[in-house]
């Protein structure tokens, strides 16, 4: 029995689409870009590493959010 990959659509604005490119180099898939900063960023790692950004003084989730945000 054959296997198949399935695939879904995620939805980026124009912005991000043009940044992430970047990354996006010799032959990369989506998914294989996607896959190493996912690779770089263990969620546990990533959770404490969040939690201690917020606690910073003056730190909103929303300020955090656009300030962390993938340029």
């Amino acid at each position: 029995m054959a296997s198949s990959t399935q695939y879904t659509t995620i939805s980026l604005r124009p912005e991000t689409a043009k940044a992430l490119q970047l990354y996006k180099r010799g032959g990369k898939t989506w998914d294989d870009v996607l896959q190493e900063f996912m690779d770089h960023f263990a969620p546990e790692e990533f959770v404490r590493w969040a939690a201690e950004e917020i606690k910073r003084p003056g730190i909103t989730l929303d300020a955090f959010g656009r300030h962390h945000r993938l340029r």
